[in-house]
């Protein structure tokens, strides 16, 4: 009995001391945050297709996230444990509004900007008063919504405010205006001009107006109605104001491929948040790319734009003159040549990391640019609208391709420059050096960015913020102190002129009595 009875106070005191132990060992580690996160982004690949990257990231952290996507995508997009699709509808004002926008952005003389800002207008409305879609993205129950900053889609930013919970802006759209940079207008070159950060003085002076307007005028994509018309049962606020509240901005391009630029520390330059890895090649294209004996071409024109035209015929002939094989992203069937694959929809990022692949021929998209410096190709750019242009300039500058006028070129060009950007190493040289110094990092850019929202989940953004990002325009611009220093200025002007004026004076009558 007696040993019975130690046995069970031995028993005891051992699994006294496993609960004191693991009770300790609880206590030593982090709780882990959890939330539902809401993806909101316009239906264009481009801009869907880096905010799954970070989705996935996310998903280490414990989160799960909803994308927003349209039918079209989610048999390209690759969906992993803890994350989730949320069915959008593609409103046919989308496409009323791609096909105003190109013809604005394309120079067309008969395009319309009111025609545009009211397509724009309509979208807004399509997207916030559909009472069915409004609940699909509440019942999420979402702590926390990343929102495409992009022009076209600032206005989802809205949802959030009317759900009340934080917002992350994240993009290749810079808006300096709204998060307020502090910012060298004639130094850091505008997206939809064609600068690089080396500019004359005549760019530098363009440059400085248009960005003194953007601070200016109302926002890009600013909708036709108040916020309050949108969400009723919140307070009221500008549009503007509510962009500049977001917890975070993510801005998606960095030194690699842009110029340097400063930030605030709620400002991350974080590029190429939709790079990684090539994965396997599958079915066709791969015996395609594999039976090549003189390298690949890869040819997109992205999703939202498709060549066709003068410009397509233009590249066929091109094609057929090369001795290079070409994968190339095009609806029509009946084109038949024996060293060119047409094929509707191509997995680009396997594609530019096949080691056969020797040029990009691209639309210039920010995602599609990163994913060609990841696996160093370099580039021949066609750009066509919007931030295209741009992109197209800072890559020739950094000697990572070449870019031509879509509009204006002949076939026998194209042939001299497919053959400059494979065969002249200065090309290949530039881009894989940097290509090297991108992924060198320790963190992949969707794994940093997922880290910097997780830090904003569990503390929120408040300690990042600028008090420069919630002043009055006048006070940012230092108008108000201009005014007092050019007052001044004026003031002591105007005294020093009276003084000079009555000692003038003075002696000119002192000289005038001498001579009487």
């Amino acid at each position: 009995m007696l040993e019975v009875r130690r046995h069970l106070a031995a028993t005891t005191m051992i699994n006294t001391n496993l609960f004191i132990t693991l009770g300790l060992v609880l206590l030593t580690i982090d709780p882990v945050f959890t939330d539902n996160i809401l993806f909101l982004s316009m239906p264009y690949y481009g801009h869907i297709k880096p905010m799954v990257s970070l989705a996935h990231q996310l998903t280490k952290y414990g989160h799960t996230s909803h994308v927003m996507v349209a039918e079209k995508f989610k048999k390209t997009m690759k969906l992993g444990e803890g994350v989730q699709f949320l069915d959008v509808e593609e409103y046919p004002e989308i496409s009323v509004f791609e096909n105003l926008a190109l013809e604005l952005f394309s120079m067309n003389p008969n395009a319309s900007w009111v025609e545009t800002r009211n397509s724009l207008h309509r979208i807004c409305d399509d997207f916030l008063f559909d009472k069915e879609l409004y609940e699909r993205i509440e019942s999420v129950n979402a702590s926390l919504a990343v929102i495409d900053e992009v022009f076209p889609g600032n206005f989802m930013s809205i949802f959030a405010y009317k759900l009340g919970i934080p917002f992350v802006l994240m993009g290749a759209q810079n808006q300096v205006n709204i998060h307020r940079t502090p910012w060298a207008i004639h130094i850091f070159p505008h997206k939809t001009l064609v600068n690089s950060d080396r500019m004359s003085f005549t760019r530098r002076f363009s440059n400085s107006l248009l960005m003194l307007m953007e601070y200016i005028l109302p926002p890009l994509g600013t909708p036709g109605r108040n916020v309050k018309e949108y969400a009723p049962g919140r307070p009221d606020i500008d549009f503007e104001s509510l962009l500049r509240s977001a917890e975070l901005f993510i801005i998606d391009y960095d030194v690699f491929l842009d110029y340097p630029r400063s930030a605030l520390p709620n400002i991350e330059y974080i590029e190429g948040i939709a790079t990684g890895p090539a994965e396997s090649l599958q079915g066709d294209i791969l015996d395609f790319v594999q039976a090549s004996k003189h390298g690949v071409i890869v040819v997109s024109p992205g999703t939202l734009v498709n060549w066709h035209g003068n410009h397509v015929n233009k590249m066929a002939e091109a094609f057929s003159k090369i001795k290079y094989d070409v994968v190339w992203k095009h609806s029509n069937s009946s084109y038949s040549q024996q060293n060119v694959l047409l094929t509707k929809w191509l997995p680009q990022n396997d594609l530019l990391g096949h080691p056969n692949t020797k040029l990009f021929i691209t639309h210039c998209g920010n995602s599609g640019q990163y994913e060609s410096l990841y696996h160093a190709v370099p580039m021949i750019g066609f750009p066509v609208f919007a931030d295209q242009p741009f992109n197209g300039y800072r890559m020739h500058v950094k000697d990572y391709g070449i870019t031509m006028d879509i509009y204006n070129y002949t076939v026998d060009e194209l042939i001299k420059n497919i053959e400059e950007v494979i065969e002249n190493s200065k090309y290949k040289k530039a881009i894989a050096k940097m290509s090297k110094i991108f992924r060198s990092q320790k963190e992949r850019p969707a794994e940093r960015a997922a880290r910097h929202i997780d830090k904003i989940i569990q503390y929120g953004g408040a300690h990042l913020r600028s008090a420069c990002q919630d002043m009055p325009l006048y006070q940012f611009l230092m108008l108000d102190i201009w005014a007092v220093i050019l007052t001044a200025v004026f003031i002591c002007l105007y005294i020093n002129f009276f003084i000079l004026r009555k000692c003038f004076r003075f002696v000119c009558r002192r000289y005038k009595t001498k001579i009487e």
